[in-house]
């Protein structure tokens, strides 16, 4: 039988990123990618949609021996529904991507405290 050690858990918050480049050297060592994009709402249901942000995330890329979570966030860019729809079949194409969230694992007290 395994011993447990009851050391506390911490919390690694997301690596920023400012490039999608170096966000694409790095998509490669990922355990996964996940991709989310927000889109505008507009007042009628079925008008088209067009995309206005683009999170991107690579999550398991092991640095030091640690576990880390890479994030991308493409917005206020001309023309990104069309970009972000390029981006998103060329993860799908070269990477394990799935469409999706990542949940905060944060405790609720730490984020209540986190705020400025």
């Amino acid at each position: 039988m395994e011993i447990m050690t009851n050391e506390p858990t911490v919390y690694i918050p997301p690596v920023q990123l400012d490039s999608y480049s170096a966000f694409k050297d790095i998509i490669d060592e990922a355990a996964l990618v996940v991709y989310s994009p927000e889109y505008f709402l507009g007042p009628f249901m079925d008008g088209p949609k067009q995309i206005r942000r683009l999170t991107l995330s690579a999550v398991g890329v092991v640095r030091n021996g640690l576990p880390l979570t890479f994030r991308y966030v493409l917005e206020d860019i001309r023309d990104l529904d069309r970009i972000a729809t390029e981006i998103i079949e060329d993860l799908e194409c070269r990477v394990n991507a799935v469409r999706g969230t990542i949940e905060n694992s944060r405790p609720f007290g730490e984020l209540l405290t986190a705020r400025p």
